[in-house]
Formats: C-alpha cells, structure tokens, sequence
C-alpha cells in the first residue's frame, strides 16, 4: 500500500467468520455492508473494502473529497456515493466495486440526492425548482441517459430495472432511458415508501380521506391489494410506517411516546397486534423511531433508557429493559438501534450490546462515546472499539449471539 495509507491489520478465524480490523486511532469510521462487502470509510476521505468472512482488504481507493461514507450504494458492478455534499447542491464519486478505482467524478450541481437502479444512478433535487428535475446517468462511465422534468417529485422508489415517481401521480419510468411504463391517480395525499418485498410491487401509503396502504404491481401500475388503517389510530403519526417480514407495518412517534404494529397483508382492514406506550409519568420521549424484532418493539428514551413490549401480550405499556448483561457488565446510555433478523443491537457509551427477547443476552466494552453497531448477515455484527490506551481502533465482526470477537 501507499506510504500516505494507514496501517490497516487483521485477525480472523476462518471457520466462524470472525475477525478484528486493528488500524491507528481515529483512523476507522462506521462500516457500510453492501452487495456482501463490508466497506470502511477511513479519515482522510479512503474508502476501505473488506471481505465479510474474514476480513482481509479487497482495495483502498485513493482519497475523495469530503465524501458521505454513510449513503454509499451499490449500482450493479459500481459503488456510487456523494461528496462534496452542502444543503442545496452535491457532487458524487464512482467506484469499481472490484478494484476501488474511480470510474468517475460529477461536479457538484443541484441534483444532490440519489439512488442505485442497477447500473443506472438516478439523480434528482431536493429544493425550489430544481425538486421537478430528475436525470439518469450510466454508473460505469457518469454519462447522462436521460432529463426529465415534472411540476414537483414528492418521492420515488426503485423497483428492479423501473423507477416509480410522485408527482401528484403515480409514474413509472425505465431506468435505462427515461420512458414512461405507465400513469396512474394516486390513492390522495401520501408517499411512497420503501420496502424490502420484490420487485414487481410498490407500497403508495395515503394520509388524505382515509389512511391505506395501496400496492401496486410495478409492471402495468395496477392495484393488487388495498388495506384500510383506523384513520383516528394513525393521524397522530408524522411519519410513515415501517414495513417488516409478515406483512407487519410499524408506527412510531417520538414526541407522542407511542408506538402501533398492525398486520396489514392479504388484509382490507388492517388489524391492530399492539399499541404500547410510555407511563405519563414518564417525563421523556423516544430519541428517534421504535424498532421491531420478531414479535418485540423497542424504543430509546432522552433519559438514556431502553423500552420493550411484546406483540403478543397485548401489554399497552413499554417496560424498561434491564441493562445489565448475565456477565454483570452494563450498557451505558443506550441511544442507537439497529433491527438485524434475530437481535436487536444497541450502541451506547462505550458499550454495545445484543438484546434477544427483551433481555440483554451481552455487553462489550468498546471505549468510544458512541456506538453504531451493524448487523452482518443473520449471525454476526460489526462494531467499533479502541484499545485502553487510545492507540488502536478497531472493527470487530462479531458473533451475534453471544458478542464474541476475534482478537
């Protein structure tokens, strides 16, 4: 490697999948899992790629100007990401996702946000006039496909090879070329939300005469189920859902303590599974949305406390999760979750831990003020740590169940 690159070093046991990146302090910032591979952001603006099962370095790219590690995407063969990002304007990098070579460079413009369509990245604005504007550009070479333009784009989701926009309708439009699959009304006031289902099938929810999840097939724009929400239950609800495995849709309000699970698929009315809340007298909100594993929802508090309720006990309250792990050891300050298959992961101060069922299974110590663990797979999580002394930073694929590394 260049004489400029940090010293980046690893242990790693083949057989469980478990590794330690070991690299000088400070150099290290929060891992991005994409099309398998683990990609470390270093500062300096380097983008490290590592191998999930044992962590060996793929590449290291050369440095990139102030990039935005955090929204990096893979657009087929391509990792795009944007640097030089400020409120109203944004440039982007790309990457060969073999080799970490950059592929190209896009000077910075009004068409700041983003997203990967398979080797197409879709650029559009995010303000003022320049929200109606949207292009698709060829994510080997940065070359420009197609412009459109429309009266405003409120969202878009990708589906696969088609693009599904907004715009006080419903459009479909090819990747590739920028022509349109079809037009359709949409269901009032709303948004289109992601989610995880396949390919052929967007999610339109409405919040105007009535609250409905509508889905559409994303070939031909034709409703293929329709379910009504409580419009009473779901208007005190800022954001949209979250839609989870089950055909489960999560809502979550901060300022209102409250969280609500439904089952809404293969439903025309969707049925409430749980709607716990805090005590009244408890003088705290949640610190950002509720999460939800299995039949669990969890929630952070401002007075650093972690919350549960299970799905199936109909209980209306959230508990508070005891802290302590069976080790002794405790999560200090919980504030970041992150939902992976089985577990819950939950960054605190100088702590992670891995949460099953409403029980802290682990905690490990990690010496950073903060923490954003991410789930690898169904079995492991990656997590940040510095040595005692403050010299070495350190990744750790760990595993999921019990919090053990490879040192």
């Amino acid at each position: 490697m260049a004489d400029d690159i940090p010293q980046l070093t690893v242990a790693s046991h083949e057989d469980s999948g478990l590794w330690t990146l070991r690299a000088p302090a400070g150099t290290l910032l929060r891992p991005v899992v994409a099309g398998g591979t683990v990609y470390v952001p270093l500062t300096g603006g380097r983008i490290a790629a590592l191998d999930p099962n044992s962590g060996q370095l793929l590449w290291c790219s050369r440095e990139l100007t102030d990039p935005v590690p955090d929204a990096l995407a893979l657009a087929g063969d391509t990792i795009v990401l944007p640097v030089q990002r400020d409120t109203e304007r944004g440039a982007f990098a790309a990457l060969d996702a073999a080799t970490g070579e950059v592929l190209w460079t896009r000077r910075k413009s009004a068409l700041n946000r983003f997203a990967a369509a398979g080797p197409t990245v879709v650029l559009w604005g995010k303000a003022g006039e320049d929200r109606r504007r949207i292009a698709g550009v060829d994510a080997r070479t940065g070359e420009t496909l197609w412009e459109d333009e429309f009266s405003r784009i409120w969202g878009l989701v990708v589906r696969g090879v088609r693009l599904v926009l907004d715009v006080g309708d419903l459009r479909a439009l090819d990747t590739r070329t920028g022509d349109e699959l079809w037009n359709r009304p949409a269901a009032g006031y709303g948004s289109l939300i992601r989610h995880t289902g396949p390919n052929d099938a967007a999610v339109f929810h409405s919040r105007s005469s009535s609250a409905v999840l509508s889905v559409r097939a994303t070939g031909t724009g034709e409703e293929v189920s329709r379910t009504r929400f409580p419009k009473r239950a779901v208007r005190r609800f800022t954001y949209d859902p979250v839609l989870l495995d089950g055909g489960r849709a999560l809502f979550s309000e901060s300022l209102k303590r409250r969280a609500r699970l439904y089952a809404y698929g293969g439903r025309d009315t969707a049925e409430i599974l749980a709607s716990p809340r805090l005590g009244s007298w408890r003088f705290t909100s949640f610190q950002g949305p509720a999460a939800c594993v299995g039949d669990r929802i969890y929630a952070v508090t401002w007075r650093d406390r972690l919350y549960e309720a299970d799905a199936r006990g109909g209980r209306r309250r959230l508990r508070p999760v005891p802290l302590t792990g069976p080790d002794g050891r405790t999560l200090r300050k919980p504030s970041e979750l992150a939902a992976g298959p089985k577990h819950l992961f939950v960054g605190g101060n100088k702590t992670v831990a891995g949460v099953v069922d409403g029980k802290v299974q682990w905690v490990v110590p990690t010496n950073l003020s903060s923490n954003y663990p991410v789930p690898l797979g169904t079995d492991r999580v990656l997590f940040l740590s510095r040595t005692d002394d403050g010299v070495t930073a350190r990744l750790h694929c760990a595993d999921a169940d019990t919090g053990r590394r490879h040192e």
